[in-house]
Order: C-alpha cells, then sequence, then structure tokens
C-alpha cells in the first residue's frame, strides 16, 4: 500500500510540473567512473514549448553508459508524444549512439583524464512540428578537455558530420490561420521544391559541428549542465530549386545554433529532478510554417540504475 501511494505521488508530482526531454550522465567528476561500470537512467515527465503551453505532453527517455578501461560507450533515446490526429512541437524523439574513445586511462583504481580524445556518433531524429519525416548524422568530434576539476568540467568539440533529411513539406494541421490566398502561396512555392506524390523532400549533405560543454557541482546534490552547438552546412538546402536563384537569402547556408542548459537535483541516490531549457536558431528551413526560433522548458525525474 505504501509503495503504492509514493507511485501515485510520484504520478501527480510528474504531472504538475512539466518534463526533461535529453538525457545527460551526471558526474560530480570524472574519476566517479568506474572500470567496466554500467550506468543506466530513465526519464518520465511531461512538457510544454511555444505551441503548446496550456498542455502538458508524455514524454520518456531511457540512456546507458559503459564504461571500460579506456573508452566510454553511450546510447540514448527520448519520445514525445502528444496524440496522432495532429502535428505538434511536442511530437519528437531521436535515438544517438556515441563513443568517447581514449577519453581516460586507469592506473589501478584511479582514473586519469587524458587531453583530447576521439568522439564519433550516429544519430536518427524526427520532429513533426519542424517537418522532419526523419534525419541520420553521422560523424566525428576531436574533444579536447579544457578543464577536469572534481566539481568543474569544460570540455570542446570540434569535427565534421554528414547529415540526411526527408522533409516532409505539407504543413500540419494546427496551421489554421492563413488565408486561401496565403495557402495558395505555400503551395506554390512547395512545388519549386520538387516534394514527391506524397509531399516529401529529401536533402544531405556535410556540416562542420563544434560545440563548448559545462558541467559543475554544487555540493553532492545538485549539478548545472551546459551545452551550446554550431553546426555550419556547407551548401544551402534550397541548391538546385527555383528558389535558390530569386535571392541572396535563399543562397546563404546559415548555421543552426542551440542551446541546452539542465540543473539537475539529486532527491534520493537513484532519484533526481531535472528542470531544463532549450533553445535553437535554424534558418535552413525547407517548410514555410516553421519559426526560425524555438524553445521548451521542461522538468521532470529521473531513475538512476
Amino acid at each position: 500500500m505504501r509503495k503504492l501511494t509514493i507511485f501515485w505521488l510520484i504520478c501527480v508530482f510528474l504531472c504538475i510540473n512539466g518534463h526533461a526531454q535529453i538525457m545527460t550522465f551526471y558526474k560530480d567528476g570524472l574519476d566517479t567512473l568506474k572500470k567496466h561500470q554500467f550506468t543506466g537512467n530513465l526519464y518520465l515527465g511531461f512538457y510544454f514549448s511555444q505551441d503548446a503551453l496550456q498542455y502538458l505532453y508524455l514524454s520518456s527517455t531511457v540512456a546507458g553508459l559503459y564504461v571500460d578501461i579506456h573508452n566510454t560507450y553511450e546510447i540514448s533515446g527520448v519520445i514525445t508524444f502528444k496524440g496522432m490526429e495532429k502535428r505538434s512541437t511536442s511530437n519528437n524523439g531521436y535515438l544517438i549512439s556515441r563513443a568517447n574513445f581514449w577519453r581516460h586511462h586507469f592506473v589501478d583504481s584511479t582514473i586519469t583524464a587524458n587531453r583530447i580524445y576521439a568522439q564519433p556518433f550516429a544519430m536518427f531524429q524526427f520532429d513533426e512540428n519542424r517537418g522532419i519525416y526523419g534525419r541520420w548524422q553521422i560523424g566525428i568530434y576531436a574533444v579536447p578537455s579544457i578543464l577536469m576539476k572534481k566539481k568543474l568540467q569544460i570540455m570542446a568539440g570540434a569535427g565534421v558530420l554528414y547529415q540526411f533529411d526527408r522533409y516532409d513539406l505539407l504543413p500540419p494541421d494546427y496551421v489554421d490561420w492563413w488565408s486561401k490566398e496565403e495557402m495558395k502561396q505555400v503551395y506554390h512555392s512547395m512545388h519549386q521544391l520538387d516534394p514527391d506524390s506524397s509531399g516529401f523532400v529529401t536533402r544531405q549533405g556535410p556540416r562542420a559541428a563544434m560545440y563548448l560543454s559545462m558541467i559543475a557541482s554544487f555540493g553532492k546534490k545538485v549539478d548545472l549542465n551546459l551545452l551550446v552547438s554550431c553546426q555550419q552546412p556547407f551548401s544551402s538546402v534550397f541548391k538546385g530549386t527555383t528558389l535558390y536563384d530569386i535571392s541572396a537569402d535563399y543562397r546563404t547556408p546559415y548555421p543552426c545554433l542551440s542551446v541546452e542548459s539542465i540543473l539537475n537535483f539529486r532527491l534520493l541516490e537513484w532519484l533526481s529532478l531535472n528542470i531544463r531549457y532549450y533553445m535553437q536558431h535554424d534558418r535552413n528551413q525547407l517548410t514555410f510554417y516553421l519559426p526560425y526560433y524555438m524553445y521548451s522548458i521542461t522538468t521532470g525525474l529521473t531513475f538512476s540504475i
């Protein structure tokens, strides 16, 4: 009976507070890692964003981390779900697999960080609101460790990736404020992007990428994770279309900028409360109904194993 009561209290807490979307492994310092150790996290919660301020949406995240004598291997995935009747910023998800080769080495029971290591990764993503039916990324970063202290870690990454996108150009159901004349203009522009009979169009190409990451610990119960990243495509997504010759705006390969901060409160050894802010500014959009700027604020609970 007591366990059932705790379970329902957790559910009520989640319904009141919201969600977190991207999983991070919270560490007081690199020396907390143990050789041949597996660590896992499960996240449950709800969130709101710019098209969903009055609603709550179910989200869940799973993540795993394995450590060997020199490397770490991570896999994590998230899915956020509102419903199938229409699109929303709340219908999205991803799965990412990442390795950190030559990240550290063990001397007896002590772990020492290497100054620079390689970080290959592969990711799949979908996002109904942004018209991303499927996105694949595969790439590699060189990651120098700028500062590795027990309470503060700062890392940077620079590399290259290859991205393959399949866009769904048809406007989502919630775009119902356009006039008939505006709808005609949108569909006319869509046809200039040469979609297939289902309204899909594909794009692919390489990108330069870089990021700056910080993990700060405030005592044993609170830590802050901050990630700032930039991806720079080598060519515009409109290249090869009639729109490419219309203006310099369509010819410019704008960078994709994103900022993520996660504040983590450890409630128990296996239970944490997370508050997350995510922002992205991306002008490389084929879909005409999207703002360049998007954000979400989320809260939720993480269960550690």
